[in-house]
């Protein structure tokens, strides 16, 4: 008797410690219990299922297994009439959830924070916003997959996703206010981490970052007031992309020393310098440069003919060497000299921009120069970075010499640059443009009653 009950035992125990998990594509997941032996064939072993209790009239009368649709697979079979009672009509067959606890992935955002627009934000950046940024997809898809381990930098990311949508969906208010709200968790979060020990993040990161938030303040208009607004033309404008590139550019160079021997997918990107491509394409003339060094001379009074400066392009030899874009300040900041240190080179970087509008073409040129578009967009989008902090504070003090360069920036900017392909360029560039002119004109007003 001892003998029988350890057989019994041992067989029990074997059939009952293992479990087969099998699929079809007409029927659910059935776990089932097959015997622990050696050799066995789990597609031989018959299935164990589920106790129905949503199956039919028919099924449960013959004891049957009910697919529990209507009609039933064993209805259809036998040509019977398939009927359910009126309580099952309505059940919905519910998954048997798992008692096992599995611990939660921990996640840099709260409870409450992912929601449907922040999905739609991330596929439409990782589907269309990319394309409209400088530098390959590629780079910003490594963006992406470092946004889920840098909150500000996924920030960041849906702050230009939702302005990107405002602004193909202007009449959608929401996806404004939608980024506004993401800026300023990236601005406040991206702060606390440099704060911190900047060692412990990404010069990627960093990287991607800057750009993602340069490219929100170029869409960012509230710094100067509306065209239609009557009182454009008192209030000095204040243009903040300069405030905000120099003081990013300022925090990057203290930066690098220590973050320098990370590997990095965007430092090439940034490293490349599109006056290269576009010194060797605009063949600029010592002449060309000295014209228009003495038309935007610092101690040359503003007038009105200073808003449409007629400077062609002027044919030589002496083309301006590579060096001679390259400004270098001898001088230590405390003793530098504000017009040739600050002004000047600005003049410089500016030409390069400018010998590209058409009146700027020599009259007697048979083949129209090609623009080299992607160097040009690179190039207008670093101008405010490469600018001298100097230059920054001329501008915020509104000395009307460095605005009268702005405006001349940004009237080139709304020419040259397509706005169907740049969509965060246009509006600043038209709205600085015209409130840039109209307080402008009322200073060369004043000088002319003061005169």
């Amino acid at each position: 008797m001892a003998l029988s009950e350890s057989k019994f035992s041992s067989s029990f125990e074997e059939s009952t410690t293992t479990f087969w998990l099998s699929s079809t594509s007409d029927s659910e997941k059935i776990l089932s219990e097959v015997p622990k032996t050696e050799g066995f064939d789990p597609s031989r072993q018959r299935r164990a299922h589920r106790k129905s209790k949503g199956g039919c009239e028919n099924c449960k009368k013959r004891r049957v297994k009910c697919n529990e649709k209507t009609p039933c697979a064993n209805c259809v079979r036998r040509g019977q009439h398939c009927q359910r009672i009126a309580q099952y009509d309505t059940i919905i067959a519910i998954p048997t959830v798992p008692t096992t606890k599995v611990p939660l992935l921990e996640l840099k955002w709260k409870e409450g924070d992912v929601n449907l627009l922040h999905l739609r934000l991330y596929h439409h950046f990782q589907t269309s916003t990319i394309q409209t940024l400088r530098f390959s997809p590629e780079v910003w898809e490594y963006a992406l997959q470092l946004s889920f381990r840098f909150d500000f930098l996924a920030n960041a990311i849906l702050c230009v996703a939702a302005r990107h949508l405002s602004v193909l969906l202007p009449e959608d208010p929401y996806l404004s206010t939608a980024a506004a709200t993401h800026l300023g968790r990236a601005l406040s979060q991206f702060r606390h981490q440099l704060s911190g020990n900047f060692r412990s993040t990404y010069i990627d990161v960093f990287i991607a970052t800057s750009l993602l938030l340069q490219y929100e303040v170029w869409t960012n208009t509230d710094d100067y007031a509306s065209p239609q607004d009557s009182s454009a033309s008192f209030n000095m404008p204040r243009d903040q992309i300069f405030a905000f590139c120099s003081s990013l550019k300022k925090m990057f160079l203290n930066c690098v020393p220590m973050i320098g021997d990370q590997p990095s997918v965007f430092r090439p990107y940034i490293r490349h310098d599109p006056r290269t491509v576009l010194i060797k394409n605009a063949e600029i003339s010592n002449n060309t440069l000295d014209a228009y060094q003495t038309t935007f001379s610092y101690g040359r009074p503003l007038s009105e003919s200073s808003f449409n400066p007629r400077i062609t392009h002027i044919r030589g030899t002496d083309l301006v060497t590579s060096e001679q874009w390259q400004h270098s300040t001898s001088k230590t900041l405390e003793v530098a000299d504000l017009i040739e240190d600050c002004y000047k080179p600005i003049i410089t970087q500016l030409c390069l921009i400018l010998t590209f509008l058409p009146e700027s073409q020599p009259p007697d040129a048979v083949v129209k120069r090609a623009r080299p578009y992607s160097e040009l967009v690179r190039h207008v989008l670093s101008f405010p970075v490469t600018c001298h902090g100097p230059f920054n504070s001329m501008i915020q003090q509104g000395d009307p010499h460095a605005l009268l360069l702005l405006f001349h920036f940004y009237r080139a900017v709304r020419i040259l640059i397509p706005e169907n392909e740049c969509w965060w360029v246009h509006k600043r560039a038209r709205v600085s443009e015209v409130a840039l002119k109209a307080w402008l004109m009322r200073q060369v007003t004043k000088q002319g009653d003061n005169s």
